[in-house]
């Protein structure tokens, strides 16, 4: 089974994005703040995908993007925020999802880019 690191604050919003994603097969690794997020994504855990809200309560979320563009290189990075940002669409194996969102979409977005590997 494919493992997604889901960085987001809102529980709810963790609980129900990870019942979307386990109901296509795949587990979440859950990372309520940017440090659990840093922590997963410097460590030795096999990654399929990276989920970050931009919202987190200790640091941006862009700073969590940047280590795993750094650690993580080939593992796609979905960046969730109802804000704009100009600059993350063009980086390169970050893809942007617009809040709000539907987590049956957004799950369907991460094995899409999971399963072009």
């Amino acid at each position: 089974m494919s493992s997604v690191l889901l960085a987001e604050d809102e529980f709810l919003i963790r609980a129900v994005l990870v019942d979307a994603l386990g109901d296509i097969g795949l587990a979440c690794i859950e990372a309520p703040t940017g440090q659990a997020a840093l922590d997963v994504v410097t460590g030795t855990a096999p990654l399929s995908a990276i989920i970050v809200d931009i919202g987190l309560p200790d640091m941006s979320g862009e700073k969590v993007i940047e280590a795993a563009a750094r650690h993580r290189p080939g593992t796609p990075i979905i960046r969730c925020s109802g804000a704009s940002a100009p600059g993350a669409a063009v980086t390169p194996g970050v893809h942007v999802f617009p809040k709000p969102y539907s987590a049956i979409e957004l799950s369907k977005f991460v094995a899409s880019l999971i399963a072009r590997g």
